[in-house]
C-alpha cells in the first residue's frame, strides 16, 4: 500500500480484490535466484546472518516479510561504499554492506554476480564495488516522475 500499487489498483477496478490477488501471488514469489550457479539475484541485498546460498534456500517463504533477520535484510539491504563490513541502513530495515562483505559472500559460494533492485539508478544499471561484482538494475521508467 506504500507506493501507490493499491491506490492504482483501486482507480483501475474498483475495489481493492485485484490488489488482494496480486500481493498472495507476490507472497509466493521467490525470495532469491540462482542462474547459472554463478549469479545470485535478490531485492535488496546481503545479510549479516546469511553466509551461504544454503542458508538462504531455508528460509521460510511463506510469511510477511518479517521487521528484522535474514528475510527482512536480503529485501532491504543496499551496498555502499563504507569501511566497516555492515551498518545499520537509514532506511529503518536491513543493513548497508560493502565491497568486504561482497568479496566475501562472491568467494565463499563460488559467484561472480550478485543482480540486484530496490534503488533509483538513472542510467537503468550501475555495477558497484572495484570488482564489479554486485550490479543494481532498475527498469521502471519514470518512477515516481523523476
Amino acid at each position: 500500500q506504500v507506493y501507490g500499487f493499491y491506490d492504482e489498483c483501486l482507480r483501475k477496478y474498483g475495489n481493492a480484490s485485484a490488489w488482494r490477488h496480486c500481493v498472495s501471488c507476490f507472497d509466493t514469489f521467490s525470495l532469491a535466484a540462482i542462474i547459472d550457479s554463478r549469479v545470485l539475484c535478490v531485492h535488496g541485498g546481503l545479510s549479516p546472518d546469511v553466509r551461504t546460498l544454503d542458508q538462504i534456500r531455508a528460509i521460510d517463504r511463506q510469511q510477511e516479510i518479517p521487521h528484522e533477520g535474514a528475510f527482512c535484510d536480503l529485501v532491504w539491504s543496499d551496498p555502499e561504499d563504507i569501511t566497516t563490513p555492515w551498518q545499520i541502513s537509514p532506511r529503518g530495515a536491513g543493513y548497508l554492506f560493502g565491497s568486504r562483505v561482497t568479496d566475501e559472500f562472491n568467494y565463499v559460494n563460488r559467484l561472480d554476480l550478485i543482480a540486484r533492485a530496490h534503488q533509483l539508478v538513472m542510467e537503468g544499471k550501475r555495477y558497484h564495488f572495484p570488482n564489479r561484482n554486485l550490479v543494481t538494475v532498475w527498469s521502471a521508467p519514470n518512477y515516481c516522475y523523476r
